[in-house]
């Protein structure tokens, strides 16, 4: 199936689909429409922000205001705060940050309320328009591509909306051109870009990137380029370390996009880093935090060599790495640097321990309190239910405390516990979960499963092979 194929099909079967392209044109009837778009601060959700800002631009000759803010989580004070300095909108478009069910509770602020997403739902919006492939079940893809999609279906893209889509795809780890594998969900459109951009797929004998889990000597520019931005998210974190004034890292990375599709720079020309960060003052800055993201990177990767053994759930070995951030990373509400780091060594643990797949988890003090970042995972774990479940266990020990959340996606997840909490509780119950995990799951092979038992397993979604039958 083609691209445009894909495109179509999605635009027959997805009612979201469908519902997002008939808002939009209605909203084509009004005369420069004012959108407010909040997006998520990573690379996803910032090529996201660009696509669909050149679309409203080009197709409804609105006026768009981005927002990235600092955390994932759209909250109805930070809102009302933005519309008291920002007026009037037509719209609100919320890309890449998650589905929850009360974002119905932004309709009282805007007439419209659109959501373009792929997280697993938590809470389903009933009065929004939602577009997320992953409303039923969950199915990788990215935010990016989505924007994309909707953009191709009202408005012709060019080049620099399909740069940006193969970046946020990149961002969001949606395939890998060093292994030539990708989703279902965004094959097609990683085919087409192949043919558009073959110098960003070419492979070169250079230092592996955040991206190269498997390849440590072999890389392609595409990867090169999601490392550089993805340093650059971070940049106003390095302000006090390289003694100069650096703008906030998304919007950074934001209107350098802008700027290389105002410049009209070639993205198909592009054959090192070096092409793609050009002359241009912000992509001299963004060089400059890179070297200093690279030296925190070695720093921390000596930390990651220190992880521990917890236990193996149906040939998933689980461990554990209890370390620091960066120094400039201490304040982070977002997996900065060694999450990324650890990543790179599942397939070594999982070699050395002989395990079919394996899940890390990152134990990272910080100075908010504690983030755990869970990656890998595979065959019955899957990181964003341990996630939840774990942030959920916690709301309910502490229920008075705020800044308890957790969640994400099958193979990358985060759960942020902020203080009061003390650390030692949210191991506690971090280990306690791993050791309940374990029990069921031996329950779950025998046949000898509780009802209660079959509903943790459905809610940790460890019962993909439960038989239904045996649940006394």
């Amino acid at each position: 199936m083609s691209y445009e194929e894909q495109v179509q099909q999605l635009f027959r079967t997805d009612p979201g689909f469908a519902s997002a392209v008939r808002l939009l044109e209605k909203l084509n009837k009004l005369k420069h429409p004012r959108v407010l778009n909040f997006s998520h601060h990573d690379l996803d959700g910032i090529t996201s922000a660009f696509i669909v800002r050149r679309l409203l631009e080009r197709y409804l000759d609105a006026e768009v205001v981005t927002k990235l803010p600092p955390y994932f989580k759209l909250s109805e004070e930070s809102l009302r705060e933005t519309l008291e300095g920002e007026g009037r909108f037509d719209l609100l478009l919320l890309t890449d940050k998650g589905t929850f069910g009360y974002y119905d509770d932004f309709l009282k602020y805007i007439d419209r309320v659109l959501i373009l997403d792929h997280h697993p739902l938590d809470g389903r919006p009933k009065r929004c328009t939602v577009l997320n492939p992953s409303a039923d079940r969950p199915v990788p893809a990215a935010a990016s591509l989505l924007c994309h999609m909707l953009t191709t279906k009202l408005d012709p893209t060019d080049n620099y909306d399909d740069f940006a889509a193969l970046i946020g795809c990149r961002g969001d780890f949606a395939f890998d051109p060093v292994q030539k594998t990708s989703v279902d969900f965004v094959r097609p459109f990683i085919e087409r870009a192949r043919e558009k951009f073959p110098h960003a797929f070419e492979i070169k004998l250079e230092r592996p990137t955040m991206f190269d889990l498997l390849n440590k000597d072999r890389t392609v520019l595409i990867n090169q380029i999601g490392e550089v931005l993805h340093a650059g998210c971070l940049a106003h974190l390095y302000n006090q370390t390289l003694g100069i004034d650096i703008p906030y890292g998304p919007e950074l990375v934001f209107n350098f996009l802008l700027e290389l599709a105002k410049r009209r720079d070639r993205p198909a020309e592009f054959r090192t880093i070096a092409d793609v960060l050009g002359r241009m003052p912000k992509g001299q800055m963004l060089s400059r935090v890179f070297e200093q993201y690279k030296s925190d990177w070695n720093m921390l990767n000596r930390r990651a060599e220190n992880t521990v053994f917890l236990d193996e759930i149906r040939d998933v070995g689980i461990y554990m790495l209890f370390a620091e951030e960066a120094p400039a990373m201490q304040a982070t509400q977002f997996p900065a640097i060694l999450p990324f780091v650890a990543s790179t060594r599942l397939d070594e643990l999982k070699l050395a321990g002989g395990h079919s797949h394996v899940m890390l988890t990152i134990f990272c003090p910080k100075e908010r309190g504690v983030h755990i970042s869970m990656r890998g995972g595979g065959g019955v774990l899957d990181c964003g239910a341990m996630c939840y479940q774990l942030a959920s266990h916690l709301r309910d020990l502490y229920p008075e405390r705020e800044g308890i959340g957790g969640g994400g996606h099958d193979r990358a997840a985060e759960c942020v516990v902020d203080k009061p909490v003390p650390m030692y509780a949210v191991m506690h119950e971090l280990l306690a979960l791993v050791q309940e995990m374990s029990r069921i799951a031996k329950a779950l092979e025998s046949g000898e499963v509780t009802r209660e038992d079959a509903e943790k397993a459905r809610l940790l979604r460890l019962d993909r092979n439960l038989n239904v039958d045996s649940v006394s």
